[in-house]
């Protein structure tokens, strides 16, 4: 994989007769930036976390989980979402706008984000070159003072479907957000497209896997883990997310395939998710109970918008962007990435 994106990604005043078409270009000749790291070992994280007591009604267990990690009723995530949809071969699910626009309207969601872009760029915790970055998503590239100055877009354009999402020059919004110059040599080093998503909470806590069970008196153990594989860029760019794979074994254990799944990063997150250590788990099934364990994953899917700022170099127009998605994101407090819950049942 290439290195080096040669081009200054933030158009400015004209050197030459070029349009202010720079970073576009920059973006159209970079390279994406985003690859899996190796899942950590399961005894490099914390203790795998378990749910106190037990457990007969899922909402008794949303109401326990909003207590230890509590998700917000909307959310941002920089960059592509890493924790997009995805079915059990692990293609992105497609989300149209008729899905979405009863529970978001479009519009207000290019303005969530850009105030979430805006919050972002002043947080100092956040490396200058995405600050800038989020700069960009919020006010655009034109510099007031060039010659160069692009053309604002009127509106918002909005995609039927989340794999309708082909930008100006071809390029896919996957490929184009999760690029970033590479070039140690230019003013705009470290900068990322500007991309976030936004979305409203759709599923709190989803289960992530879940053991058979067993009906009448007795006792379950297992030993269950979860490992985490992180996806970020290879210098700066945004810390999207990876990909959790929760791990149960003993009494009738069937996580499955469809147990793993991909998390992203809150724009707002300070606390990141960690692999976690074996633990043991025990569940007392009383007589004419069934008992089971169950994984649910620490956050909420949101359904919502990826919100790109684009650069149409033909027309020398920026354009606002809202592609439909619905994508998993981490509660932005927790550090752990599945709460393992013992379960019980009317047999």
């Amino acid at each position: 994989m290439s290195t080096q994106v040669q081009t200054d990604l933030t158009p400015g005043r004209r050197k030459s007769s070029m349009v202010a078409g720079a970073l576009a270009t920059a973006f159209l000749t970079g390279i994406s930036l985003i690859g899996s790291q190796a899942p950590a070992f399961a005894d490099d994280g914390q203790p795998a976390k378990v749910a106190d007591g037990t457990y007969e009604s899922d909402q008794a267990v949303l109401d326990a989980m909003g207590k230890t990690d509590p998700v917000n009723p909307s959310e941002s995530s920089m960059g592509y979402p890493a924790g997009l949809d995805k079915d059990k071969d692990g293609n992105v699910k497609a989300v149209t706008l008729a899905d979405v626009k009863d529970k978001y309207d479009p519009e207000q969601a290019v303005k969530d984000a850009q105030a979430a872009a805006t919050q972002y760029a002043a947080d100092t915790k956040h490396s200058a070159p995405l600050r800038k970055s989020a700069k960009h998503l919020a006010e655009g590239w034109a510099d007031p003072g060039s010659e160069s100055q692009t053309k604002k877009p009127n509106g918002t354009e909005v995609r039927q479907n989340t794999k309708d999402g082909t930008l100006s020059g071809g390029l896919t919004a996957e490929r184009y957000c999760n690029m970033s110059n590479k070039d140690p040599q230019s003013g705009s080093f470290g900068q990322a497209a500007p991309c976030m998503f936004v979305g409203k909470v759709d599923e709190k806590y989803p289960q992530r896997g879940a053991s058979d069970g067993l009906t009448g008196e007795g006792k379950l153990t297992y030993k269950v883990t979860a490992s985490v594989a992180d996806e970020k860029s290879t210098t700066e760019g945004w810390e999207v997310g990876g990909k959790i794979t929760p791990s149960i074994s003993g009494n009738g254990a069937s996580t499955g395939a469809e147990a793993s799944f991909t998390y992203s990063y809150s724009s707002t997150s300070t606390t990141k998710v960690q692999s976690t250590r074996e633990t043991d788990v025990e569940i007392n099934v009383p007589q004419g109970k069934k008992g089971y364990l169950e994984g649910r994953a620490n956050g909420a899917t949101y359904t919502g918008y990826i919100v790109v700022r684009d650069l149409d170099t033909s027309t020398n127009q920026e354009h606002l962007i809202a592609i439909p998605a619905r994508a998993y994101v981490q509660a932005p407090g927790s550090s752990s990435p599945v709460t393992w819950v013992k379960r019980l049942k009317g047999a």
